[in-house]
């Protein structure tokens, strides 16, 4: 066991009291636990322990008012825990710096990713107004386009039916040229065959049969 080592009476006060800790407490502290390092985020724990062994050695002291205490003196000689207790308070005392050490690394990390979302949301916001205006702008292409291909469509079966109608009258009108002319033909044959012939002088009986002036009745 190590030595007693003598400690302003406040100090001892104030760990008694759980008070906040001050540097000259820290140091109490880390002698009564054998802590190589201790800070006011493990005050606490230590304080805990020191309590619990400095009413082992003096139970008296939980008789005292805080007045009384103080009227102890100036300084208190205390002694440090045996090797095996202070052990165990040095594996507590580790592994809440353990604990605050990641708790220091997780908050770093934290700082950064924050960072880097708002560096990152700074960026993508031009970005997401870019892609709604080129969606904006893609819609109406695809609209336009649409427009286009519709209009494209109608006048495509327009010119079809066009061209089927043209094929049709086509097909039509050679037909009725051809009967057409082959009656106006025979038409003319027949003429030519059985008609009076044109020009020349006229026939006495005008076709009648006799002189129609010939005779007594004239």
């Amino acid at each position: 066991m190590a030595e007693a080592k003598v400690f302003p009476m406040n100090a001892f006060v104030s760990v008694l009291r759980g008070e906040a800790a001050d540097q000259a407490q820290l140091d109490m502290l880390a002698y009564i636990t054998q802590a190589e390092s201790l800070d006011a985020d493990m005050a606490p724990v230590a304080q805990a322990l020191s309590k619990a062994w400095i009413y082992e050695q003096e139970p008296g002291l939980t008789a005292y008012a805080e007045g009384d205490i103080a009227k102890l003196g100036n300084q208190v000689k205390v002694e440090a825990l045996p090797e095996s207790d202070a052990a165990r308070a040095q594996a507590v005392l580790d592994i809440l710096s353990g604990l605050k050490e990641e708790n220091a690394a997780l908050k770093a990390e934290v700082e950064k990713l924050t960072a880097e979302k708002a560096d990152l949301a700074a960026k993508i916001g031009p970005l997401e107004a870019k892609v709604k205006t080129i969606d904006a702008a893609n819609a109406a292409g695809e609209q336009q386009v649409s427009v286009a291909t519709t209009k494209l469509n109608e006048m495509t079966s327009k010119l079809n039916d066009l061209m089927a109608e043209v094929e049709k009258v086509k097909s039509q009108g050679v037909v009725v040229a051809g009967v057409a002319g082959d009656g106006a033909a025979a038409s003319a044959d027949a003429g030519m065959s059985t008609g009076p012939e044109v020009g020349g002088e006229p026939e006495a009986d005008f076709g009648l049969g006799g002189d129609a002036f010939g005779g007594d009745n004239w």
